[in-house]
């Protein structure tokens, strides 16, 4: 196993031994103590639907939705929106380009939208995890190929985004009460974006976020990039800070590719999230 490989299983399994023995185990609706149960309201917070690039095995309610935004590199700018159709489907999609923001004369726009469908499989309990199954086509970073306006393009890599779309994936997600509140999250994923002469490979991936606050959270999250070799053989990090500025507007200041790539670039991304949850049943 990789240096890196095994750094990060590290921090991700020292995260679920502290978890253990944490003094309550916690699912979205309800605080356990040793006599009663506490009925708490959800939140999007504590129970996130996306950590930062990796989805989790939570889901909007029926009749809630989620805008967000996302801005990054070259003036990038993705505008995604989300709807829970019951407590068992989810759909949503997103759109952008490059050179939205900025002096740049011509907007750069995707190829196509993203769209995203995630089914739940099992609800998370005090014993058991949440499951989800989904599909996600939205690709991440800038679309680089011969006729954009995207800038460090190699033909090296051919016509592509920078960070591939989830594409099919499968999701188990726990919760856990101690000290900090800390959400654990693994998956494994098959995506259809494939590079010319690449055979595609399922990849795994595995995520955190940790509660230091009722307001501040740090994320974390870890894909093995078994699907993206040739270009992230340390595999994808990205770390991030999120604090809820309301109980539905959330802020985040995100790191993608901590690690950077395989010809030892540092390539190291910056981006800004703002998304708000609502619900048209209040």
């Amino acid at each position: 196993m990789k240096p890196v490989y095994r750094i990060t299983s590290a921090v991700f399994l020292v995260l679920l031994f502290a978890s253990t023995f944490a003094f309550a185990q916690f699912n979205d609706r309800s605080m356990y103590s040793s006599d009663k149960v506490i009925v708490k309201e959800e939140t999007y917070f504590s129970k996130p639907v996306q950590i930062i690039d990796m989805p989790t095995a939570s889901m909007l309610r029926g009749g809630s939705f989620r805008a967000g935004v996302r801005v990054y590199e070259q003036g990038g700018l993705l505008a995604s929106l989300s709807a829970g159709i019951s407590s068992k489907i989810m759909f949503g999609v997103s759109f952008g380009g490059l050179h939205i923001i900025g002096e740049n004369q011509k907007v750069d726009w995707n190829a196509v939208p993203g769209v995203h469908f995630i089914y739940r499989i099992t609800d998370e309990s005090l014993s058991l995890p949440s499951i989800v199954f989904g599909f996600d086509s939205q690709n991440y970073g800038p679309l680089y190929s011969s006729d954009s306006t995207a800038v460090n393009y190699s033909r090296e890599f051919g016509d592509r985004y920078q960070f591939k779309s989830r594409g099919f994936f499968l999701v188990v997600s726990k919760g856990y009460s101690s000290v900090v509140t800390t959400g654990l999250h693994a998956g494994v994923s098959y995506s259809l974006d494939t590079d010319k002469g690449e055979k595609n490979v399922p990849t795994l991936f595995m995520a955190s976020d940790v509660h230091f606050t009722s307001d501040l959270a740090f994320l974390m999250e870890y894909d093995f990039a078994l699907n993206d070799a040739k270009r992230y053989s340390k595999g994808i990090m990205n770390i991030g800070v999120r604090w809820a500025f309301t109980s539905s507007i959330f802020f985040d200041f995100d790191i993608q590719n901590f690690l950077g790539t395989k010809d030892g670039r540092s390539d190291v991304r910056r981006i800004i999230k703002l998304t708000y949850y609502g619900s048209i049943l209040k």
